[in-house]
């Protein structure tokens, strides 16, 4: 495995013989590639973009569309409500934009799982022939049972990574684009310069910004017997020890330093007597779901059982007007997730998960 100060120059001393393995399909010496795994040489093709051209034979699109995506970028932008209250502001990129930013978070995803730290658990992809995992439950896990459990939210997480430091990471040592190369893959990633909530690259981009930020928290953890993870715009730090003001004070100025704000609303410390969560997750003692989602699924499971899909979404959603098909898909797809996200907590063999899954299960199978 090469460590983070190899992989570039390793890149650019075979960027030749990588780009013919993937320009051809295969290579004469098929060896040496065999020792490396699919993510590691997907990484190694991002990295030998060096020129226009390069770039879009990567991409695969014309020079002539690239420039118009680049120049001319269209989004479709609208609100959601947030579930607290308050709105967030969608940026979506039309259809052909998409495409492009969805193969560039393929490869930046590939390159990210080389370099990431063990810390990170969100926006993550995981190769099964990796054999390990990321997701908000291996977030939670190194946080249960201890004394102190410290949230920290990042306030306005995507918008407030700016068009400039997006390409100050892609001239980076981690990349080493080129001022060209680097401007064109942050225009074609950003947004009213910006990092777009709705882009599907922002989620492996805003991790990259991130790494110095995870780095020097890290550290600091280390120094002080804390224990750091971070799952998106979540920050947990847990100690058997007391967290003291001036701990968490230290950590919001280190924040502070690394370009990003704390929303001071959502900032909590619980010690063991209260109940702690780490992204939704229950941690006292063991991994589990808080007793509000259980009692939820429970409700929308009888709703839909007695009153039908149109009423259930209807009181789900606080409906008013008549009940169309994208709010009755959102409401299912909504209960599946919940009851999905109970069993890879509590465990498939769970008796509340069965019992759910069955009746969910027999719902649909009726339609």
């Amino acid at each position: 495995m090469l460590t983070n100060q190899e992989i570039v120059p390793f890149v650019k001393a075979n960027k030749s013989k990588i780009q013919n393995y993937f320009y051809r399909k295969s290579y004469p010496n098929k060896k040496w590639f065999e020792k490396f795994q699919k993510h590691e040489l997907n990484t190694f093709y991002l990295l030998t973009i060096e020129e226009p051209r390069e770039l879009c034979k990567f991409l695969n699109t014309s020079y002539y569309h690239l420039e118009k995506l680049i120049n001319n970028p269209v989004y479709n932008n609208y609100t959601i409500k947030k579930k607290k209250g308050g709105e967030r502001q969608i940026s979506a990129p039309e259809e052909q934009l998409k495409k492009i930013q969805k193969r560039l978070n393929y490869f930046l995803q590939a390159y990210y799982l080389m370099i990431k730290p063990n810390e990170i658990h969100g926006f993550v992809v995981n190769p099964h022939y990796l054999g390990r995992r990321c997701n908000i439950l291996e977030n939670a896990k190194v946080h249960i049972g201890k004394k102190f459990v410290l949230n920290i939210d990042l306030k306005d997480f995507f918008p407030n990574i700016s068009s400039m430091q997006v390409k100050q990471v892609f001239t980076s040592d981690y990349f080493r684009f080129n001022e060209q190369i680097a401007t064109a893959i942050t225009l074609l990633t950003t947004y009213e310069s910006k990092l777009p909530i709705g882009s599907p690259a922002s989620p492996v981009i805003s991790n990259f910004i991130c790494i110095q930020l995870d780095n020097t928290l890290k550290k600091f953890a280390e120094a002080t017997g804390l224990t750091y993870t971070r799952y998106a715009d979540d920050l947990t730090f847990s100690s058997n020890t007391e967290i003291s003001n001036d701990t968490i004070l230290n950590i919001i100025n280190l924040i502070r330093k690394n370009n990003f704000e704390v929303n001071e609303k959502k900032l909590r410390l619980k010690t063991a007597n209260r109940k702690q969560t780490v992204t939704g997750i229950t941690v006292n003692e063991k991994a589990n779901v808080d007793r509000k989602l259980l009692k939820k699924v429970r409700a929308m499971l009888h709703d839909l059982t007695k009153n039908g899909i149109d009423k259930a979404t209807q009181k789900h959603f606080n409906l008013k007007s008549e009940v169309d098909t994208r709010h009755k898909e959102k409401f299912i797809n909504r209960l599946k997730g919940y009851i999905n996200f109970v069993g890879q907590v509590k465990g498939k063999e769970d008796l509340f998960y069965i019992k759910q899954k069955l009746a969910f299960d027999a719902i649909f199978s009726q339609v």
